[in-house]
């Protein structure tokens, strides 16, 4: 064979082995698959429970206990023995003194009524509490002996009768029961204190 055939067929071959070895190659490149991985397995939490809410029981309330207090509705004692003490004259003043209270501390007021015939009339004024009436005014409370009290009593009638009748009140407004008097005052101011009427 002349060289010049050779060689050709010489590269042909060469070629072909070239080809065949590539064509392995992307074969096995072809048939091996790479390896394939699995993706690990998803968990699902497990369901989150909420507990019951806890109830607080309302607090008990202790009612607040029942004082019963006794209202004072005893008044105290009329005053006794009442008696003209001294006249003021042709003023028209009159000086009554009559027995201390057994308990003065239960003596809140002093009231003084005088009756000129239509019947008896609380006095403007009362030493302790003021209380309003028709006539007159209550001075001169004298309460440091303890066995004579003294109340001065203003304008009182000369020459005629009339009646007098204290009462004492306690700090419940209750109010005594009196024990009235007549007083007869001449013009000279000399006071007489008799039975009423």
């Amino acid at each position: 064979m002349s060289k010049y055939l050779i060689t050709p067929l010489l590269a042909l071959m060469l070629i072909s082995s070239s080809c065949s070895s590539n064509n392995d190659e992307a074969t096995m490149a072809s048939t091996t698959a790479a390896p394939t991985t699995t993706a690990a397995p998803t968990t699902t939490a497990a369901p989150t429970t909420t507990a019951a809410p806890t109830t607080t029981a309302a607090p008990t309330t202790t009612a607040a206990p029942t004082t019963t207090e006794e209202v004072d509705t005893e008044p105290p004692s009329a005053p006794t023995n009442v008696m003209c003490f001294s006249g003021g004259g042709g003023s028209g003043e009159l000086r009554v003194k009559f027995d201390a209270p057994s308990d003065p501390s239960d003596i809140e007021t002093i009231r003084v009524y005088t009756d000129e015939g239509s019947g008896f009339q609380r006095l403007v004024k009362t030493p302790i509490d003021g209380s309003p009436a028709t006539q007159g005014v209550v001075w001169d409370l004298s309460v440091s002996d303890p066995t004579d009290w003294k109340i001065g009593v203003y304008p009182v009638p000369f020459g005629v009768d009339f009646g007098i009748a204290l009462t004492f009140g306690d700090a419940a407004g209750n109010e005594s029961g009196w024990n009235p008097v007549t007083i007869f005052i001449n013009p000279s101011g000399v006071c007489n204190t008799s039975v009423y009427p």
